[in-house]
């Protein structure tokens, strides 16, 4: 005869499993994605072609960079005004009482 304890034992039992289960194909999946970046460092071609693709992705990240940082410039500037405008505003209501 089976109790409730024995069936929640056996049901999270099955959850661990599935778990581990998901968690192995999730590692399977990352391990395949890294071995299509892999270089083959004894074939000249290989390395060249992979030295042209990370000057490549270098000039993305810097364009990338430059936009984030004039982006996050501007949000600051926008910041400071709209505090100034909320003082001002502070001021004239505090007059106004």
């Amino acid at each position: 005869m089976s109790t409730w304890e024995d069936l929640d034992s056996s049901s999270s039992d099955s959850e661990e499993e599935g778990n581990i289960g998901l968690m192995t194909d999730v590692a399977d999946n990352s391990m395949s994605e890294d071995s299509d970046n892999e270089v083959d460092f004894t074939d000249i071609d290989n390395l060249c072609l992979a030295y042209q693709e990370a000057i490549s992705n270098n000039g993305m990240i810097a364009s990338a960079y430059k936009t984030m940082k004039r982006n996050y410039k501007t949000t600051c500037n926008e910041i400071v005004l709209m505090q100034q405008e909320k003082a001002s505003l502070n001021d004239i209501s505090l007059k106004n009482t």
